[in-house]
């Protein structure tokens, strides 16, 4: 079965911010100084457009998103999949790197946060989990979180309030980690790209949506 995910580019074209929102920074080559290459919203495009080339060539539509308040993408979102026949299975994935890294080894995890109310967001999540993990072995493991709006998974939450689209918010390092300095160079993110569509692809041909 054949789906449509819309590959949301956060951290970038807010109205009122401009440039100034590429989320969060670090010195990952350990140079002293934090260059364009470091910042989260010039790092996941990089594995989004290797997402995209892999679901595209698995026949799948791909509709990219990269501007706006969180809002004003979400209210676009529910607008483009009300155009789709409804049984054609819709995915959203709202793009980041974590940050905050607590320092402690057993902390450098990646996560994939659902909202808490869905009932086919922990499948999903579980299935792209499963991928991102053969690729990454950097990562202490892949956390599948259920996001709410009242603890602190509040802000993932915020994320991924589309309507019909199964909605993840994907964070598959830390961007502060060394430990995963690694997986945050091209070759890296183009793997963490291809493991998030490899995901979907499986729950999209073997699960019921």
């Amino acid at each position: 079965m054949k789906c449509v995910v819309y590959l949301d580019r956060q951290h970038s074209g807010k109205p009122g911010r401009k440039a100034r929102d590429t989320g969060a920074s670090f010195d990952i080559d350990g140079d002293g100084s934090i260059s364009i290459h470091e910042q989260e919203a010039l790092l996941t495009p990089r594995y989004l457009w290797a997402a995209e080339l892999a679901l595209r060539e698995m026949g799948h539509t791909v509709i990219p998103i990269s501007d706006g308040s969180y809002g004003d993408r979400h209210r676009r979102v529910n607008a483009y999949a009300g155009t789709f026949p409804t049984s054609t299975p819709q995915f959203y994935i709202s793009a980041h790197l974590n940050a905050g890294w607590s320092g402690n080894p057993g902390s450098a995890y990646g996560a994939i946060f659902y909202d808490h109310r869905s009932r086919s967001g922990p499948e999903l999540a579980s299935r792209v989990a499963k991928q991102l993990r053969m690729v990454a072995p950097e990562l202490n493991g892949v956390k599948c979180i259920a996001a709410r709006p009242d603890d602190w998974t509040k802000n993932a939450w915020a994320t991924i309030q589309v309507q019909q689209p199964i909605a993840l918010c994907f964070e598959p390092a830390f961007i502060d980690c060394p430990e995963h300095s690694e997986i945050l160079t091209p070759e890296g993110l183009a793997a963490i790209g291809r493991s998030l569509a490899a995901g979907i692809n499986a729950y999209c041909t073997t699960c019921e949506v």
